[in-house]
């Protein structure tokens, strides 16, 4: 069996997410299981929180909103994404949450027969998808017919130092909700809280929050020590070898020797997302040493530099957790830590503790 694997420590889960709860001041937890978990595995994940008496989850598809509706009968799962109107009486008939963000959604959800479980969604700043302010209202008379179980936006710039954009964004979906409550709308579920506006902002008047990255203890913006990194990446060294100096390493030999070293090929690549970008540019932990990568990065495989240490073939490697923090690789691959989990390829085996 092939060396490479990703564990998932599920304890750590559940304290990330007993401390957003804490943070979350008594309002209803949403977790955010996505992208089958931001590369965590999207059933142990939703099972772990379930275990917790989190109730509601959010995904990004159908198709991942189906899968945990096979897995779980009861858990209220909402499409924070654009779900085809084609595939609104699939939604009723399962009884999955989704969205109402434009006319054409909203003229469909009208015509739908039995009780659909739809938030309204509004669009206060980031522009993907939902509803303008001005729309909304113009169209409360429709939005009031399909009965909406709640109503939410999606801050942009929450994770950032500076929070005039995010603020200016609650501001802006508070004046709408309030506008709305007038006109005679009630929402059970008022949501704008994405995991930075758990950690740093007020959450006033919604009564829902939604846990996201922080649950898997990787800080949106500003470093949060509470929160615990549940995915450690793991591998082997496959095989051992000495070169001199002036002898190159992998393809096209972008690293050159310039004294005799001491390589260690390790069984991950690009394929398995570990990304080509960091090339030359992070480092494994191995026999206590951090040891330097060489080279180009393969689809297959990667060599490090274990010179300074005793390491042999079969020995451990770290190459994300503890030592080597996944925000570490995210600046080697100039990118942030959501892409390095999710990203995470299928022939990583997932162990679960």
């Amino acid at each position: 069996m092939r060396a490479t694997q990703a564990v998932i420590d599920l304890k750590k889960l559940k304290n990330n997410a007993q401390y957003l709860q804490k943070k979350a001041q008594g309002r209803e937890m949403m977790g955010i299981i996505k992208a089958d978990a931001y590369g965590h595995g999207v059933i142990p994940a939703m099972e772990a929180l379930l275990s917790l008496g989190w109730k509601y989850f959010g995904v990004a598809t159908i198709e991942e909103a189906l899968e945990l509706r096979e897995a779980n009968r009861e858990a209220d799962i909402l499409i924070l994404g654009t779900t085809s109107p084609e595939d609104f009486p699939l939604c009723v008939e399962k009884g999955i949450s989704f969205a109402v963000h434009d006319r054409e959604s909203l003229d469909v959800a009208l015509t739908l027969e039995g009780p659909a479980k739809i938030h309204i969604k509004v669009d206060s700043g980031m522009h993907r998808i939902g509803f303008s302010p001005e729309e909304l209202f113009a169209l409360r008379e429709s939005v009031a017919a399909i009965n909406p179980t709640g109503i939410y936006t999606h801050l942009a710039r929450a994770d950032e130092e500076d929070k005039s954009s995010a603020l200016a964004q609650v501001s802006l979906f508070k004046k709408v909700v309030d506008e709305l409550k007038e006109e005679g709308l009630r929402f059970e579920w008022v949501h704008f809280a994405n995991s930075a506006a758990i950690l740093e902002l007020d959450l006033s008047f919604s009564n829902m929050v939604r846990a996201g990255v922080a649950l898997y203890g990787l800080s949106p913006g500003k470093l949060h020590p509470q929160l615990q990194p549940v995915m450690c990446w793991q591998s082997r060294i496959l095989a051992v070898r000495d070169i001199e100096a002036g002898e190159g390493v992998s393809y096209g030999h972008r690293f050159v020797a310039e004294s005799p070293r001491r390589i260690a090929t390790v069984p991950i690549g690009y394929a398995d997302g570990y990304k080509r970008q960091m090339s030359g540019r992070i480092a494994a932990w191995i026999d206590g040493t951090e040891c330097p990568q060489l080279g180009r990065i393969t689809m297959d495989q990667v060599i490090f530099d274990i010179t300074d240490t005793q390491a042999k073939v079969g020995d451990e490697v770290e190459l994300m957790g503890e030592h080597i923090p996944c925000d570490r690789l995210a600046e080697a691959a100039d990118t942030i830590n959501y892409e390095i989990v999710t990203t995470l390829g299928k022939r990583v085996r997932k162990v679960f503790l």
